[in-house]
Parts: C-alpha cells; structure tokens; sequence
C-alpha cells in the first residue's frame, strides 16, 4: 500500500475540498508536513486512519466522533458530506477508498449531526473510468465485506506500527501484560503470525469439525460413533486445558527465571562491592599498619628518621674533612714568627742590628703588626687552630671510619631512595583506595542489599524447581492424553465404513488434524525465527539512535514480545532501567524499526509529533533513519521539532513539503499548501 493522493472535505477544520498529493519517489521516501498547534495537522492524521478504519469505540463514542467530525461553518451552509479518499496502490493496483459522513444542514454548529455514514472502495475501469469494489448503503452493515478487504491490506489491530504519535509510543516500550494481548496480537499481525494462527483454526474448527459432522451423518453406527466422538472431543479438551496450564507455567517459569537472573547480577555487583571493601581495608591496614610497630607510614617515618640521624652526622663529617685539608695544606708557623718578633722590638728602644727604632719606624711596626693580625693570614691561623681542635673532638669520638664521608653518602643515597620508595607506594595504595569507595559509593547494590536479595534468590530457587516439576508432570499426563486420544482414533479408523461419502470424510477429518499439526509446528518455528529476526534488527537500530552506546548494547524481545535493554551490566528489563521520556521513544522507534523491517504489510508510516521530547543527539539520530523506515513516510511536525538544519540534514530524501495552515479567507479553516520558497520554509519553522 502507498498512498498517492488525499482527498479532505468538510472534515473537523478542512472546509470543502482539500486535496493533497503524496507520491513519493523510491529515492525520496519522505514527505514532511509542518504546521503551528491548531491548524490541523492532528486532525490530517486522524483523517487517514478514519478513512481507512472508520473511528474506534463503541456506539456512542463512534457518533459522537462522527459529530466532531463534521466541518462546522459546511454544516451552517447546507445539507452535505463530510469525507475522506485515500488513493493508493497496492499490489500493482490501484485502489481508491472514500469514506462518507452525511449530514443535514443546521443553524447552530454546535447542534451538527450526521444521518449516515459508509465506506466504498473502487478501482479505475478501462471502460467505466471507476469500478465499484464495495459499494456499501447506509443501511448496509459496514463491516464484514470492507474489513475483508481492509484486512487483506493493513488489519487495524496491525495499524498502530504504522500510524502513531511519537509521543504516545511509551506502550510499546514496555511489558505487555494480559490486558494489553490486543498489542501482541498487533505484533503477530504485522509479522504474518496471526494468519497463520486462523489457518489453524480454521483447519480445527472450520475443517475437522465440519467433515467430523458429515462424517457422523453418514456413519452406520451413529450413536457409537457419537460417543468416541464425544470421548475423543473431551480428551482432546483436557489436552488443551494442560497445555494453556503448561504454557501459563512456563509463561511464570520464565519471568522468574529471569527475575533471578537478574537478583544474580545484582548479587555479583554486590559481590563485587564485598571485594571492593575488602581490599580498602587491606590497603588501610597495609598503610597505617595493625598496630604501632608496623605499616608503611610506620617504615616512613623510621626511614625519616634515619634520614634527620644521618644529617646529624654528614654535618660533623664534611667539617672534619675541611679542617683536615686546612691543617694538611696551610703552614701558619712563619705568620706565628713574624708577630711575635714585632711584639718584641716594639717594648726596645733600638732595633736587633742596634739601629734606634724612632717614631716612625714605631708606627710602621705596629701598622705591620695590625695587619698581621687582619689579613688572611691570621684568619687562616684561626681555622687551624679550630680545625685542629674539631679532629681531636671527631678521633675521639664514634666513627670508627674516621672521617668516611663517601660511606656516609652512600647510606643516605640509600635511605633518601627507601624514603621515596615508600612515599611513591602510599600515595599508589591512596589513589587505589578513592578509585574503589568511588565505585563503591556508585554501586547500584550495596553489601547490606545482599543478604536480602539472597532470600529473594532462594524464594525463587524453590518457585522456580516447582514450576519445573509442575511442567514435567503437565507433559506426561498431556503425553498419556494424547496417547489415549490415539488409540479413541485408532478404534474410529478400525471401524468400517458404511459407504464411500463416509470414508471420504473421515480421511478429509483426519488430514485436517494433520495440517493443522503441521501448521503448529510451522507457527512455532517461523514465530522465533521473526523474533530473532526483528530482535537483531531492532537491536542495531537502538545503538545507531541512542546516545548512551557506553551504557546500552541493544535491545532483547522476549517470547511474549516484551522487550529488555541489554547495558554493560545486564540485561534490564524497561521498568526496571527506568528509561527517561526520551530514551523510551528511541527503545519504541527501534521496536517498530524492527517489526517494519520484517512485516508481512505494505504500508506507509506515518507520524505525528516525530520528535517530541528528544534531545538534540536523539533528534539527529532518528532524523538520519527516518528515510530507512519504509518506502513512504509522512511526517507531521509543529514548530520547534524541525528546524533548517535538520530539512538540509533530511536533504533529497524528501519528496515534498507541504505546510498545513490557516485559509485566508476563513481563519477557522484550514488547507495544505506546498512550501515553495525559504521565506515559506522560514515562516512554518518558526516556534
């Protein structure tokens, strides 16, 4: 099914005819219909699935609906029709569906009313132009012939995989429970599943029942037929009754199975989490030590110390050193002489050569003595006489090495390297110990959960060992049912036959039942093969639209087509993961991306609200794939949703663009237009 063409009138804000082209080409999929909240772009959609499957509810809703429907300045101006045509191909036919609510004129719209309403669906005719397919009267009961048709198409209950609010798509992000089977049903619709599902039925209670009928007829010995008839339809109830109690169990056996799967996830975290604390402690007791003798703070500060004592002793040393090479280099005695002899002339009057020593050869002498006792001379004087004194002090005391610095060195060398040895395995053990009560304070689990997801497991354990138990006895009184059914048949195929027309239908009989087994066994295999199938698919969308790929690895569908995340710590199921708004649209968008990829339909998707509460990187994403869905995609956006970048992101994938928005002359209409310059393309985009 691809629609080329709708054709709108007098429906809820569309005032008389609106037609509106929607062919696309099969490299341009895509047709994008924007337009400002209440000009109607709800109502469009709502328009093609009225077209197609009239409105949902019961009677009162329906008319009430239908009521709504009516355009309300057609319905002051005159009796007339409400309608919407939907041209499509399908099948390489062409098809034209109209559907039509009649109505009276009224002076007050708020009193409008509809007569009548129907469905005709037609198909050009080289002679006639059109040829009537359903032509239904008002009268006539709409339904069983059109929905024949329809069904043969696009089934409703398959519909909401094509037709859907991206806003309203949380229900397919989820687990379907008992009361939501009409979205399993869905599911099994569009994958060809529910088909096949009928041509059981029908083979059972259509084909073998039937013939079972003729069968009694023309038998000679009716009532003991009748009676292993009845006997073989009782066993064969009993039959079906153990395996909807069998499959209910293992429906249990395999929430709870994954249920423990999960506490055990959750029990290995915590596990993990045990470890963690563990090791913390070892490494707190590894720095700080058990008691005051040991740990590696402990050998620090000895080592420190050794460090401070070798310092004490380098200093003592390195002085030793310098005095030994002043006194060994360094002859002070002549400097000793010459003051001495200086002192002795200055307290006589004459020279040692006789000489008188005048005032002035007095002051020379005392200038010379002066500065005998200044220069450098006499300060190295001082040093030797200091270093002299240190090296009786250091030969005296405990070094044994006398004056062995190299040694010395070598031990602090030595030390100073244990020190930053120590200093470099702390802060080691200290970064280790924060990277682990991090991950410890992040822990979705703590150890004290534990113990109470241990009870939860063991509860399970047992639940889990008697729903086993339960299902092997369920299949051997199943195995013995059938087996007596077996032998109730083998007795009827015994019996002869009274004629050719009774043995005709009891072979048409049973080759009923063994098609219909057949065709289980078939529905069986093709069901988990679609599974697998869309599963795959559905999975690798989710990692091209999602923007956690460090946290997410896909999708899992179950049996029951419930789906699961996959992160890096598990499989969670949705509830449980608890997904934002945002990430639940892209979970559903890869489910329906899945299920389109597999379908049995042909059909165009069409969405409206496509973006809704998507982040930007959301957005981008699901903008690249919207051309991959199908081979037509209508999208019906409001400002704010689309903006220039995401049309030229969207680029030649679009066919048309198309603006919904108000009538000139009637600010309460509404029509379709094509958007043909940017200033248009600007003024639909703007919020």
């Amino acid at each position: 099914m691809k629609v080329q063409k709708a054709i709108i009138k007098n429906f809820m804000p569309f005032y008389k005819e609106v037609p509106v082209d929607l062919q696309t080409s099969s490299d341009s999929p895509l047709i994008l219909m924007g337009g400002k909240n209440d000009r109607g772009k709800t109502a469009f959609f709502t328009a093609m699935r009225f077209c197609l499957y009239g409105f949902e509810g019961g009677n009162a809703e329906k008319s009430k609906k239908r009521r709504q429907a009516i355009n309300r300045k057609a319905a002051k101006e005159g009796l007339g029709e409400a309608s919407v045509t939907l041209e499509f191909t399908h099948n390489q036919n062409v098809y034209e569906i109209e559907r039509v609510i009649e109505f009276d004129q009224v002076d007050d719209p708020d009193e409008r009313d509809w007569n009548s309403c129907y469905v005709n669906v037609k198909k050009p005719s080289v002679s006639e132009g059109k040829e009537t397919v359903i032509d239904q009267a008002p009268n006539e009961d709409p339904a069983k012939k059109y929905n024949r048709f329809i069904n043969g198409i696009l089934p409703e209950s398959a519909s909401d995989f094509f037709f859907f609010d991206g806003e309203e798509l949380d229900r397919y992000a989820g687990s379907y429970n008992d009361s939501e089977a009409d979205v399993r049903e869905a599911i099994e619709t569009v994958l060809g599943i529910r088909e096949i599902q009928n041509a059981i039925h029908d083979l059972k209670d259509e084909g073998k029942d039937y013939y079972q009928d003729e069968w009694k007829n023309k038998a000679e010995d009716v009532e003991e037929l009748q009676g292993l008839s009845e006997d073989i339809s009782s066993v064969q109830s009993d039959i079906e009754a153990k395996k909807t109690e069998k499959n209910s169990a293992k429906t249990k056996l395999r929430k709870k199975e994954k249920r423990r799967s999960q506490i055990e996830d959750d029990l290995a975290e915590a596990s993990g989490v045990a470890g963690k604390q563990d090791r913390v402690n070892e490494i707190k007791e590894e720095i700080e030590g058990k008691g005051q003798d040991d740990g590696l703070k402990h050998d620090l500060d000895e080592k420190r110390g050794e460090r401070r004592e070798l310092h004490s002793r380098l200093g003592p040393l390195m002085i030793g050193i310098g005095a030994k090479h002043a006194i060994d280099n360094y002859d002070v005695s002549i400097v000793s002489g010459m003051e001495d002899t200086i002192e002795y002339l200055l307290d006589r009057d004459d020279c040692l050569c006789g000489a008188d020593i005048d005032e002035d050869a007095e002051e020379t002498l005392e200038n010379t003595l002066e500065q005998l006792r200044n220069d450098e001379m006499s300060t190295i004087s001082e040093l030797q006489g200091f270093a002299s004194d240190h090296l009786d002090c250091l030969t005296s005391g405990d070094y044994p090495e006398n004056l062995n610095v190299n040694q010395a060195k070598s031990e602090y060398v030595s030390i100073q390297e244990d020190i930053e040895g120590l200093e470099e395995d702390i802060n080691d053990l200290e970064d280790e110990k924060e990277t682990l009560e991090g991950e410890i304070e992040e822990a979705t689990v703590t150890a004290e959960e534990a113990e109470s997801l241990r009870d939860t497991k063991e509860t399970l354990d047992e639940e889990i060992g008697g729903l086993k138990t339960t299902i092997k006895d369920l299949d051997e009184k199943i195995d013995e049912l059938e087996e007596q059914k077996r032998e109730l048949e083998q007795t009827v195929n015994s019996m002869e036959a009274a004629d050719e027309e009774e043995q005709r239908y009891r072979t048409l009989m049973k080759l009923s039942d063994e098609c219909a087994d057949a065709w289980e066994e078939i529905r069986d295999r093709y069901v988990e093969t679609q599974r697998e199938s869309v599963e795959k698919h559905a999975s690798k969308i989710f990692q091209e639209l999602t923007n956690k790929n460090d946290v997410y690895e896909g999708l899992t569908i179950s049996k029951d087509y419930e789906l699961d995340v996959k992160t890096i710590s598990g499989d969670r199921d949705i509830e449980e993961q608890n997904p934002s708004k945002g990430a639940r649209q892209i979970i559903a968008y890869s489910f329906i991306a899945g299920l389109n990829k597999f379908t049995a339909r042909e059909a165009p998707v069409v969405i409206d609200t496509p973006i809704g509460r998507l982040d930007p990187e959301h957005k981008e994403n699901l903008i690249d794939y919207f051309p991959n869905f199908r081979d037509q995609v209508i999208i019906l956006y409001q400002p704010g949703e689309i903006d220039e970048e995401d049309i030229e992101q969207m680029g030649d994938n679009i066919s048309s663009h198309l603006e919904i928005h108000q009538r000139d002359d009637d600010p309460e209409s509404s029509e379709v237009s094509p958007i043909e310059s940017e200033t248009e393309l600007r003024r639909v985009l703007a919020k």
